[in-house]
């Protein structure tokens, strides 16, 4: 008698496969059965597509059109940076921290680590295909971004600006929707060939310095949060925030050495997981800001004695 066990596992293997829920592959519904949220990606981020009834995202007054600007710790600028957010606060059975741009403001939302325990729901069935009509299929010209008219020296100038001086700091949403206008604008620049590719790549350096203060910022946003300190009230230098091996702000660590000075604690292994490092994202801030300064003033010595 042939053996049939190869064949009796690849049929509960392909059973396996197609109880799968369909949005299970998608990044922009990672965890949607449990969460009841589901994401698109938006020209400068991610909205909020569909908030399913009686869910959790629901519960937590999360609406349809909200963008989203942070997960917990991460900045998402991409589904694929939302899903990861999602499973590591599933992963750790954690709260999911939610800030999102609503009108003029942000509002603060959670969704209760609790939402990792409801039932996993069964995917609706796909809605039937409509037939495309000739005005479907006729493409529309993207129009001309703004970013693609922008100049070296409106580049220069708008990085200054990011750096707050003596002036309070603002507030993160605006501060990495400039961010990201200002990448746009770079590689708006690099593609038209308008500006000396040392010039790109050297603000491409600087950028990098103003990313990882994105970094440290959000760090103390989620502390802020954590502790539900009052938005009008400044952070201290000396405020702490935890810190993984894994995480953004140890990668950023790394990628900037000064920063050590910052680092009061490394991770290390716990008798149960990791123990948490300790450092000061504010003080770190302000360091990449004026690291970053200094680059760009640097950058337009050159640039100025090249004559461009």
């Amino acid at each position: 008698m042939a053996n049939t066990r190869p064949m009796r596992v690849a049929v509960a293997l392909a059973a396996v496969l197609a109880a799968v829920p369909a949005w299970a592959a998608n990044p922009c519904e990672e965890g949607r059965e449990q969460t009841g949220l589901a994401l698109a990606a938006r020209e400068g981020g991610l909205e909020i597509a569909a908030v399913d009834p009686d869910s959790a995202a629901a519960e937590s007054g999360i609406r349809t059109g909200d963008a989203l600007v942070q997960v917990n710790a991460m900045l998402p600028r991409s589904c694929a940076d939302y899903a990861r957010a999602v499973r590591d606060a599933r992963d750790g059975r954690k709260a999911l921290l939610v800030l999102v741009r609503r009108g003029e403001g942000t509002v603060p939302l959670a969704l209760a680590a609790t939402t990792w325990q409801r039932a996993v729901a069964t995917a609706p069935p796909p809605p039937p295909l409509e037939a495309p009509s000739v005005r479907a299929l006729t493409a529309t010209p993207a129009p001309v971004p703004v970013e693609a008219r922008a100049s070296l020296d409106d580049l220069v100038r708008d990085l200054r600006a990011l750096i707050p001086g003596d002036r309070p700091p603002g507030q993160l949403a605006d501060y990495s929707h400039r961010l990201l206008r200002l990448h746009r604008q770079l590689e708006a620049l690099a593609a038209r060939h308008t500006a000396p590719p040392a010039a790109v790549d050297g603000l491409r350096t600087v950028l990098r310095y103003f990313d990882a203060a994105e970094v440290a910022w959000a760090a103390d946003e989620s502390v802020r949060e954590h502790e539900r300190r009052p938005r009008h009230l400044p952070s201290s230098e000396g405020q702490a925030a935890p810190f993984f091996a894994d995480s953004d702000a140890a990668a950023t660590i790394e990628e900037f050495p000064f920063l050590r000075a910052t680092v009061s604690r490394d991770p290390r292994p716990g008798l149960v997981g990791e123990s948490s490092g300790l450092w000061r994202p504010v003080q770190a801030r302000g360091l990449l800001w004026s690291r970053g300064g200094e680059e760009l003033e640097r950058l337009t010595e050159w640039l100025g004695g090249a004559g461009r």
